[in-house]
């Protein structure tokens, strides 16, 4: 006795009946344990709704809003200054109409050199940032995804990295190799990559133990391909966080190398800036003000909005919070 095919089922050639989203081999597919993988477009109302709900936190529009207008006025704002090596004014002249933040020993426009020293600060920040992502990935996410003497030997090149800590191993390297901008930027990537690499691992290995990834392996779809298309994909969540938060340990390490000395000379880092201000520290309040200020505001937007989309990714965490 025949039926008619329903809105959930499809008649086959051979007379079977499947469910109808199985039509499209991209579709939604629910595994015993729960696990879900979406096809392009239910994927893309998934990320339009996380994103919704992490711009639906007040704080998250003011965090976001201060970085994109920081970002601004360091790459726009030049243009409209002072030439920042321009020592033409009046020497440790206080904050004014002309200058508001004042002006430095040398008689160079503060205000200017805070907009180039953002440029450097989070050029690096985000350099480092996309670079030790890169790197964590081919790393930790072979590592957890294979296993066995591919995650040995992986992870004890990880390890390798964190025995000395990142400060020590940048300040050797930098004095060794040179202290350019590009040089910081790789010294800082080789040396934060391993807390990056080690999120990635973990949640590849819980993603590989997954139904529907084991359901790809039997269809007979290759170990990379179900890397790149379903493992990494949903191992990224938390990696993202993390990566949000490399950005501003970036800036601080970079911050600190210049204070030390070892920043790029040719460029007004606001690290190399609090250097140049230690000697004025009790005159001349706002050499040392100005650039703190704005380390500790880029700082606390990246850590706040990594929080932030850590709680919108977990939103069960987030209640026990």
């Amino acid at each position: 006795m025949s039926t008619t095919p329903t809105s959930r089922q499809v008649e086959t050639g051979d007379g079977a009946e499947r469910p109808a989203h199985a039509e499209s081999p991209r579709a939604v597919a629910a595994t015993g344990d729960g696990a879900v993988s979406l096809s392009p477009p239910a994927a893309r109302r998934t990320s339009n709704s996380l994103l919704r709900r992490f711009f639906r936190r007040p704080m998250a529009v003011v965090f976001a809003a201060f970085l994109v207008a920081t970002a601004v006025a360091c790459f726009v704002g030049p243009f409209f200054a002072h030439p920042p090596n321009a020592a033409r004014f009046e020497v440790l002249q206080g904050p004014s109409a002309a200058h508001p933040m004042g002006t430095d020993p040398l008689g160079r426009d503060l205000l200017a050199r805070v907009l180039a020293g953002g440029q450097v600060s989070l050029i690096v920040g985000i350099s480092v940032a996309v670079l030790c992502l890169t790197i964590a990935i081919v790393v930790g996410g072979f590592a957890g995804y294979y296993g066995g003497l591919a995650d040995t030997l992986l992870m004890k090149v990880a390890e390798l990295f964190q025995v000395v800590p990142a400060i020590i191993l940048a300040l050797v390297v930098a004095a060794m190799l040179g202290s350019s901008m590009t040089m910081i930027i790789f010294i800082l990537s080789f040396t934060m990559w391993p807390q990056v690499a080690r999120i990635v691992r973990v949640e590849s290995m819980k993603v590989a133990e997954l139904g529907y990834v084991e359901s790809a392996r039997t269809v007979g779809f290759g170990s990379l391909r179900i890397f790149f298309s379903d493992v990494l994909p949903n191992a990224m969540p938390p990696v993202l966080v993390a990566t949000t938060m490399t950005v501003g340990r970036a800036i601080l390490l970079e911050s600190g190398l210049a204070f030390l000395g070892l920043g790029d000379a040719n460029t007004p880092s606001w690290g190399a800036l609090l250097n140049t201000a230690q000697s004025h520290i009790q005159t001349a309040w706002w050499l040392t003000f100005f650039p703190g200020l704005a380390i500790f505001l880029v700082v606390l937007s990246t850590n706040m909005l990594g929080d932030m989309l850590n709680d919108t990714l977990n939103p069960t965490l987030s209640r026990v919070k």
